[in-house]
């Protein structure tokens, strides 16, 4: 993992002849470090070390809803909840579904063309595996209420919560 010891003479190489100037290395091997944690925590998490970087993945259903999952993104970004779309114009749904499983998000919401003209969304909690649909100004609540945090809140959630048990 790390080794080191004395340059003298190499470091004299590149100066004027004769001149010796001491000197000492050291090095270790961070990327060993890091494979062998990786592993340990492999092995303690059952396989998977992937945390998710967002709370929220917004996604539609149908054609030409680029704005409608932007609008929602906004919403979200404005009451402070991490959240994101895919900027793609017309991604499928079981792709977007696909990508929320394997990062691990938590939450994504859906939108549709029927739902869109309703001022309605689907919230689908893909740990409790549930989907509920709600009106776009009840998004936010709906999504605190299920333990979505705000983004720079989640240590004082954790202090809360050690604080109940």
């Amino acid at each position: 993992i790390g080794g080191g010891g004395r340059y003298d003479t190499l470091v004299s190489m590149f100066q004027e002849a004769g001149k010796v100037t001491p000197c000492v290395g050291v090095s270790v091997g961070i990327e060993r470090v890091f494979t062998l944690m990786e592993e340990r925590l492999r092995q303690e998490q059952g396989g998977s070390i992937k945390q998710p970087n967002v709370t929220v993945l917004v996604a539609s259903a149908g054609d030409n809803m680029l704005r409608e999952r932007m609008k929602l993104t906004n919403v979200l970004w404005d009451a402070n909840i991490s959240a994101e779309f895919s900027q793609q114009e017309n991604p499928k749904l079981k792709f977007e579904i696909a990508n929320a499983l394997d990062r691990q998000i938590p939450f994504m919401v859906i939108v549709g063309e029927e739902e869109a003209k309703q001022g309605k969304c689907k919230v689908k909690d893909l740990n409790a595996r549930t989907e509920d649909t709600v009106d776009v100004s009840d998004l936010v609540k709906t999504l605190r209420s299920k333990g979505v945090v705000p983004v720079g809140c989640e240590f004082a959630m954790e202090m809360l919560n050690s604080e109940s048990d």
